[in-house]
């Protein structure tokens, strides 16, 4: 994998600015500088911390991978993260791709520094999940799971989060969702991440669609639940996780749209403001 050196943003010289107005202005200036300062995907969309501290985006479209399954044939070959007013670029190796349409951020480590989740796809042995973190100044991966195997074959993300309260966070995502789609769940630690759980005919995602938002995190019960939906599209299905096991905690009987966000068709429960794994692209 290329590492590409990072560079701080110029100094910008405010004059009769209180520190919102400063702030307002900067944040103006990280997003003109992602916006015209690289080749963009065609969602062109920029990841945002709450506290405007951090960004991501996906830059240097390509045509190399002709799998499509978010609309077009068009993946990103780089990913650029802006922190505290300093950009890091990162470029693939050339066999691979970020099969995606924004880069997640969560604090996956603990520490209070947001990392960024992305899907990275090889154009050979399909999709997989990479985390990258900022170590000693370089943008460089933290943790993945290994490509499903084939060509062709990829996975969608269904929520970040520590599920069962342990200190640890949890990632769950939906593996071939269009081919009886397999739900899976691992533990976040340095490295490789290894599957705890699994279960089988769940989706969430249409082929082809570009709405990645179709799962939803609610706590009910003193309980994390999340929701997505089977493969057959006519339940929503309500998981809890604990002693490293999915348990099923509801189904409801309902047809769904995968064109449409999951949260905007069915009255949840306390759902959690999800900005990390709700995507809608353009």
């Amino acid at each position: 994998m290329k590492y590409l050196s990072f560079y701080l943003l110029p100094l910008l010289l405010l004059f009769s600015c209180d520190n919102d107005e400063s702030t307002l202005v900067e944040n103006q200036t990280i997003i003109e500088q992602l916006t015209n300062d690289y080749e963009l995907m065609p969602e062109a969309l920029i990841s945002q911390s709450v506290d405007s501290r951090v960004y991501a985006q996906y830059v240097s479209p390509t045509n190399k991978y002709t799998h499509g399954v978010l609309g077009d044939r068009i993946e990103a070959e780089g990913l650029v993260v802006v922190v505290d007013g300093v950009f890091y670029e990162l470029e693939l190796d050339e066999n691979q791709v970020f099969e995606d349409i924004r880069p997640r951020l969560y604090d996956v480590t603990g520490d209070g520094e947001l990392e960024f989740v992305t899907i990275r796809t090889n154009i050979e042995t399909g999709a997989g999940i990479a985390i990258y973190k900022i170590i000693n100044d370089r943008l460089v991966l933290y943790a993945s799971v290994t490509e499903i195997g084939s060509f062709s074959r990829w996975l969608n993300i269904v929520v970040i989060d520590d599920l069962d309260k342990d200190g640890i966070v949890e990632l769950v995502w939906v593996e071939t969702p269009h081919i009886g789609g397999i739900l899976k769940v691992a533990k976040i630690h340095f490295g490789l991440l290894r599957v705890l759980d699994e279960e089988e005919q769940y989706s969430n995602h249409g082929l082809g669609e570009r709405n990645l938002c179709m799962s939803v995190l609610t706590d009910q019960s003193n309980q994390k639940v999340f929701y997505v939906p089977n493969q057959s599209r006519n339940k929503i299905v309500g998981f809890s996780f604990e002693d490293n096991n999915f348990t099923l905690f509801e189904e409801v009987d309902l047809d769904v749209d995968f064109s449409e966000t999951l949260i905007s068709q069915y009255e949840f429960t306390n759902p959690l403001a999800d900005e990390v794994n709700c995507i809608e692209g353009k």
